[in-house]
């Protein structure tokens, strides 16, 4: 009897231990798939937010245009959700019978509603947080610096065969978005739990994952989200319903954002 016992019980723990691994595997497994579900949300925040710097930085050339043409713009949903910008944007590009009458149109527009060009003063969306978060609504104030500061903490400097604009500009806060949601998609990486036999998450990358997601709550808050009376101005002032939608995209996608980011 107390050799069967003793066998029962070797054969128990093995069990045991099968069970264990099991259930270590299916952990793994299902954090494995939640943490892809993740990087691949944020790529696709960061696309988002490179398309839009992009589109804020500089005219749409030749180049742009054929790359929009072969984009799958989501149908047109309610007022203010993004889809009202995509609608917009997807049925101008679909109208584009003249490719170099709708360029000129769009290198005009961008530089009536950015850059001031040949209208009134005062008439313009000016792409500079300082000017919509400043009192007297000038260039080159707090919020500049602050994002100057920043950057210049991070290392980043402006690209040499990029115009050089004021660190404010709403192109180059929507590209550092990019550079946060990049680094939170990096940052869902699992390695080899010895003691285990599974896979699990380093507990540093995972402490590194959190700070990344304050990081960007805290950068839409005080750098995004404080002057999006913007885009309304971009959509008062465009001719175009190209630019029209990018300002109703710009609204509607920082809203998901911060719902995403600041009120989950």
């Amino acid at each position: 009897f107390p050799r069967n016992l003793k066998k029962s019980c070797r054969e128990g723990k093995h069990m045991s231990e099968m069970e264990k691994k099991k259930d270590n595997q299916m952990d793994a497994n299902r954090n494995g798939e939640e943490a892809a579900v993740r990087a691949r949300l944020a790529r696709s925040r960061a696309s988002m937010y490179r398309f839009l710097s992009r589109l804020y930085l500089l005219e749409v050339d030749e180049q742009m245009f054929e790359s929009m043409l072969k984009m799958e713009f989501p149908k047109a949903g309610p007022q203010e959700d993004p889809g009202e910008g995509y609608g917009l944007i997807r049925k101008y590009l679909a109208d584009a019978k003249n490719r170099e009458e709708v360029l000129d149109d769009l290198a005009v527009d961008y530089a009536r509603i950015f850059l001031s060009a040949g209208v009134a003063q005062g008439k313009a969306a000016f792409p500079y947080a300082s000017v919509y978060t400043s009192r007297q609504h000038l260039m080159m104030q707090d919020s500049r610096n602050d994002a100057a500061a920043l950057f210049a903490e991070k290392g980043l400097a402006p690209r040499k065969d990029m115009y050089r604009v004021p660190e404010d500009h709403l192109g180059l806060l929507l590209e550092y978005m990019a550079m946060l949601c990049g680094q939170e998609a990096e940052s869902q990486n699992y390695v080899p739990n010895t003691s285990s036999g599974s896979e699990s998450r380093d507990g540093s990358e995972a402490a590194g994952e959190r700070s990344i997601g304050a990081e960007q709550a805290d950068f839409l808050k005080n750098q995004l989200l404080n002057w999006t009376a913007f885009t309304a101005d971009v959509v008062k002032y465009a001719s175009t319903d190209f630019y029209r939608g990018l300002g109703k995209l710009t609204k509607g996608f920082l809203a998901l954002e911060r719902s995403l980011l600041l009120e989950r």
